[in-house]
């Protein structure tokens, strides 16, 4: 990146830390640019490779992005596009802007939802509810109904881009696509596990930049809206603001295991256009994590050290995030596993697990014994166990959560749940 003050927009040159993670001279510029608001974007339907035009409010937002990468960025050397034609109207403009052709290719389209495109979300849940819960538990190998899975999408990229770079290895490339391209590919080029793959969500109209060289990949700006900077971003959001239109996008979910925090939270992150953040705790788990031995002093140590990566991850998240447990779920866990013998450290850790919580604008609370208890070999299938924690955790969010609580109501239905919560969000 830039080695300035002035913000955060890709200035044409690289930065010297930049430089130095990328000593090859053969340095290829790649420009992910998604395509701007389509009609209807606040419709929950599934879109998909549906051709749906951009809308009056997307098309000049394309126009702006378009202008402003003709003012900033060096010429490309190419222009490729999914051939939708979302996609294709800012291609236009781009190639008009520099000059240029551009290329459309299928490959470039987003993921294929099959069956289940043009459909409501509450639609497809209602009437497929076995397919699309399989689908939000695992959206990385599962396919909708029809469709393809997001593993497959990356495969199909891939191979654009090898393609691509074999044409234009050390030069400039701008590739104008969807969001589900552009998570799988950032996910190949920075070895982030295709399961993570909802961290990244860049906004429509948005700027990826990223380095390739034979020694990896740098990524210098993710999901920017730089046509926004300056005062014109300011009375916009000034604008926003006064109409009431501001939104929580900094959600904590809490609750016993077993309640279905992932499901929805995977869900609701993609609603909202903001990165999933994992549960650190059954991350670790995943990759053979033993408690079994465990110390009191062991475990006040680790439950501290989850929360400091959760909360480096909600500080990474700045356009805001979906949390998989709250700072109070950390405070409820101490009270559980009895570490709270010394009743100093327990209050100055409670008070900070409090203090924490202030920094999200919600914490959706999950009720117990709503959901079947599923034995995964991670958590315990004891309904009793998860009742202890569940009934000591409502206790400590009703004393110590400086954010509103939202009690989910008790219902199985996912699209149900989904529709309760952004009604209150």
């Amino acid at each position: 990146m830039a080695d300035t003050n002035s913000g955060q927009a890709f200035t044409g040159q690289l930065g010297s830390a930049t430089r130095a993670i990328l000593p090859s001279a053969l340095v290829t510029h790649v420009h992910l640019l998604r395509h701007g608001d389509v009609a209807q974007m606040g419709a929950r339907v599934v879109r998909g490779q549906l051709d749906v035009p951009l809308s009056q409010h997307g098309q000049a937002q394309s126009e702006q992005l378009a202008a402003w990468m003709q003012a900033h960025v060096p010429r490309p050397d190419a222009i490729w596009t999914s051939d939708l034609s979302r996609c294709v109207q800012l291609a236009e403009l781009c190639s008009r802007a520099q000059g240029l052709t551009y290329r459309s290719d299928s490959r470039l389209r987003e993921q294929s939802m099959g069956r289940w495109e043009g459909r409501t979300w509450e639609d497809v849940s209602t009437h497929e509810p076995a397919a699309t819960s399989a689908y939000w538990d695992d959206y990385w190998l599962a396919a909708p109904s029809g469709g393809e899975s997001l593993q497959t999408v990356q495969a199909r990229a891939l191979e654009v881009l090898h393609e691509l770079l074999a044409q234009h290895a050390g030069g400039r490339v701008v590739i104008v696509t969807h969001i589900g391209i552009i998570r799988t590919l950032l996910c190949a080029w920075l070895g982030v596990p295709g399961t993570q793959a909802l961290r990244f969500a860049p906004a429509t109209a948005s700027h990826t930049q990223v380095l390739i060289s034979d020694t990896g990949a740098v990524l210098e700006a993710v999901g920017e809206r730089p046509w926004l900077y300056g005062a014109a971003a300011q009375s916009k959001a000034e604008s926003v603001q006064s109409a009431g239109h501001t939104r929580a996008r900094r959600i904590a979910l809490s609750g016993s295991a077993g309640t279905g925090k992932t499901t929805l939270g995977k869900r609701l992150a993609a609603e909202l256009g903001v990165p999933y953040l994992d549960e650190v705790m059954r991350t670790r788990l995943e990759r053979g994590l033993r408690l079994d031995g465990l110390s009191r002093a062991d475990w006040r140590a680790l439950i501290r050290d989850l929360w400091r990566e959760q909360s480096e991850l909600q500080a990474q998240a700045r356009d805001g995030f979906v949390a998989d447990r709250s700072s109070i779920d950390y405070a409820a866990f101490w009270l559980h596993y009895g570490l709270h013998t010394d009743a100093q450290e327990t209050a100055d850790f409670f008070e900070e697990m409090a203090a924490a919580s202030s920094l999200v604008e919600r914490i959706v609370m999950f009720p117990w014994g709503v959901l079947p208890l599923v034995a995964d070999g991670v958590r315990t299938p004891d309904p009793w166990t998860q009742l202890a924690f569940h009934n000591t955790l409502q206790g400590m969010l009703r004393r110590y959560a400086r954010s509103p609580v939202l009690e989910l109501a008790p219902t199985r239905d996912l699209e149900e749940r989904m529709r309760w919560t952004l009604e209150r969000l």
